[in-house]
């Protein structure tokens, strides 16, 4: 029987939640961080009265019961005065990025690349419901789906705002490679499941957190182009893929730079041939995402 919601949530995190609840105890947690900056060193402890003093409160009682609610959780004490937590860093992580408040408005621009379905050169970034998409104007086939944090928008002209999105899923990528979740760090699941949109399948690579639930899908061609071998070759014929945003990857898709075969759905298999002017190399993956290198000696090589 599937768990109730009810019994995944433990009194503690209650109490650690709501012990925040209180514009005393974040400006404790932000005076802790505050102090960690002026002085460019982790862990920065403050006595119980540079706190104090730190904050606009009628009494040291009073004070310290707010402190004594976040001490455990959120703050530490030890023999030299109290810090924050990692979990105490987090929080204020997201104060100071906004990353609770609703996204800030962004309008639609173009972008270069072609659709993996209709493999036509007519992709916008959007947001949508609070998202970062990147849709095909002609088929309306939804692309990339990604959070849309304020604090990406913020200092950043729309062009610059889209490169970002470009670096950050690479980024996430190359922890999923790990078998680390990008959002809480824990441990990865991935199976190979199959979106269809006009007709045309496209295998995707679904990472799915065990303890967050947090998902991440890429083409499966993605840890094809990371292989050691094929990343190389790419940037001898001039082109670095950490560069090349995610939308305008699908390219060597659908022009048959990176060709797919798929060999077997259950379990999945697949063969790549990757060519590159007068360069070929064959790949090969099986259903844990192992990318096998087929070397012309008989031999071969796996990432």
């Amino acid at each position: 029987m599937e768990e109730e919601v009810g019994d995944q949530i433990d009194q503690d995190v209650v109490d650690a939640i709501s012990s925040l609840g209180n514009a005393h105890r974040l400006q404790i947690l932000m005076a802790l961080d505050n102090v960690e900056q002026e002085h460019q060193e982790p862990w920065h402890t403050m006595s119980f009265t540079e706190l104090y003093n730190a904050m606009d409160v009628d009494s040291t009682s009073q004070f310290s019961y707010h402190l004594d609610r976040l001490v455990g959780q959120f703050v530490r004490e030890t023999s030299d005065g109290y810090r924050l937590t990692y979990s105490g860093h987090k929080i204020v992580r997201t104060i100071v990025s906004d990353v609770y408040e609703s996204t800030s408005t962004f309008e639609d621009s173009e972008v270069s690349g072609v659709c993996l379905f209709c493999e036509a050169a007519s992709l916008i970034a959007t947001l949508d419901a609070e998202q970062f998409r990147i849709r095909c104007t002609e088929c309306d086939a939804i692309l990339i789906t990604d959070f849309f944090p304020q604090s990406q928008t913020r200092d950043r002209s729309p062009m610059e705002v889209i490169e970002s999105f470009g670096y950050r899923i690479w980024s996430m990528y190359v922890q999923l490679r790990g078998d680390v979740c990008p959002e809480c760090f824990g441990p990865v699941e991935r199976t190979v499941d199959v979106y269809e949109h006009g007709g045309k399948p496209v295998h995707l690579h679904v990472n799915s957190c065990r303890e967050c639930h947090h998902r991440v899908s890429l083409p499966v061609e993605v840890p094809v182009a990371f292989h050691p071998a094929v990343h190389y070759s790419f940037w001898e014929h001039g082109i670095s893929v950490l560069d090349v945003p995610l939308w305008e990857f699908f390219e060597y898709l659908t022009s048959g730079t990176i060709a797919t075969t798929i060999v077997s759905d259950d379990p999945f298999a697949a063969s790549f041939d990757v060519t590159l002017a007068d360069e070929s190399l064959r790949l090969s993956m099986d259903e844990t995402a192992t990318v096998t290198l087929e070397r012309s000696d008989g031999e071969s090589s796996t990432t």
